[in-house]
């Protein structure tokens, strides 16, 4: 029962085989993949995806306008989306979360006034609609810490890979990590220190897929079957069977995303 809580299945890289990943990803236990938006153009090639697909894996989506994707337009661009997700309200009948949304120091560094605006009104329609977010954090966590610092709202930090000081602030707000490929890499041993410490009821797994695909992929295309590997170095960090990583994490992506299905899931476990 793992669940991939971050994934682009609609991005070109998949247009030659994406029957064979889902059924790669099924084979190895993937239940639910998640699919943030990024921009206008996404909208329609995840909408086909999620309405024309008919197999044994649940795609949810999410709603949101990347920071790399925020340009002088960016009210309008959201504009369209927020229309999207207010006409799809309640979350039982479309997207159960607004993401990818955040801030982004690494690619662009001129126009962080942009994105800080974007990301709030992002954030004020999340707490309208009570729907978590998906935060993108690149380079950036702290200003991001800074700008939500005293919003309650639901959340996950997107591809974590900050410090144990800023993993205590999360959690502190109730919010939750997202890991996926790099916590497999050679170089990210503090990363792996944070996680093997954290509170295992805020850590949810996902791949990026078509990105960061983790060792011994590394560099190579990532595809949904491959968040068994983190879920795998996952269970080494907390010293536990795999399946009780994956049965976990689920639960913890349910809790956020969908916490009466995950009301629902606690008591069959009970």
């Amino acid at each position: 029962m793992l669940t991939d809580t971050h994934c682009h299945l609609y991005a070109d890289a998949f247009s030659d085989d994406l029957q064979e990943v889902l059924q790669r990803a099924a084979k190895v236990g993937v239940s639910r993949i998640y699919l943030p938006n990024v921009d206008r153009a996404t909208l329609e090639p995840m909408r086909s995806l999620v309405e024309g697909y008919q197999g044994p894996v649940q795609l949810r989506t999410m709603l949101g306008l990347h920071p790399c994707s925020v340009e002088e337009t960016w009210e309008e661009d959201w504009k369209v989306i927020a229309a999207l997700l207010i006409a799809t309200h309640p979350p039982s009948k479309g997207p159960v979360e607004v993401g990818e949304i955040g801030l982004d120091l690494y690619w662009r560094q001129d126009n962080l006034a942009l994105q800080k605006a974007a990301m709030m009104a992002q954030i004020q329609t999340a707490i309208q609609l009570n729907l978590p977010v998906c935060f993108h954090s690149r380079n950036s966590l702290d200003q991001l810490l800074d700008c939500t610092a005293g919003l309650d709202f639901g959340a996950v930090y997107h591809c974590f890979s900050g410090s144990r000081e800023q993993a205590e602030t999360i959690l502190q707000r109730g919010q939750y990590l997202g890991v996926g490929g790099t916590l497999t890499f050679g170089s990210n041993r503090a990363l792996r220190e944070v996680i093997a410490g954290i509170d295992r009821t805020r850590v949810i797994l996902e791949t990026d897929a078509p990105y960061l695909a983790p060792v011994p992929h590394r560099g190579q295309r990532n595809e949904p079957a491959h968040v068994s590997l983190v879920a795998n170095e996952l269970a080494n960090l907390w010293d536990m069977p795999i399946e009780e990583v994956a049965e976990r994490t689920t639960l913890n992506a349910l809790a956020l995303f969908e916490p009466k299905l995950a009301s629902i899931n606690k008591e069959n476990h009970a």
